[in-house]
């Protein structure tokens, strides 16, 4: 779809398309299907024992900012421990994870943008892949 034919939208607290993908409830606000296509944004709560292993993704930048709780990052060789308030920028083609620390949930922003080629060849990617394989479990009205 062309970037002209999306408008604005505005959605509430707790408002946005959730997506059941792996046992994990994503709220997506602005998705990387359809029109626009520049960045996406989710919302989730992360908890111990469900992170993901460790991964690459090849054409899409990530942003993560902790809203509540404690967690490790693992990009590049480093190691970044964040709380509330904490912010960390994972560059496309570094393979990283987290971990969720302790017994509490983490609650994430996720903001993700393409890079180099796939800025304009479209980026196909995580976010992207909840929306096309999760179950759609509410959308806003």
């Amino acid at each position: 779809m062309d970037d002209d034919k999306q408008g604005p939208y505005a959605l509430k607290g707790g408002e946005g398309w959730t997506y059941d993908y792996h046992g994990i409830a994503f709220n997506v606000k602005a998705g990387e299907l359809g029109a626009g296509g520049r960045a996406a944004f989710i919302e989730y709560t992360a908890r111990h024992g469900e992170e993901p292993d460790d991964h690459t993704h090849r054409t899409e930048d990530e942003i993560f900012y902790v809203l509540e709780g404690a967690i490790t990052f693992r990009c590049a060789g480093e190691t970044f421990d964040l709380e509330a308030g904490g912010f960390i920028f994972l560059p496309r083609g570094m393979k990283h994870g987290y971990t969720v620390l302790g017994d509490h949930e983490v609650r994430l922003i996720v903001v993700t943008a393409p890079g180099g080629d796939a800025v304009e060849s479209g980026w196909g990617g995580f976010i992207s892949d909840v929306e096309a394989s999760g179950e759609l479990r509410s959308a806003p009205p």
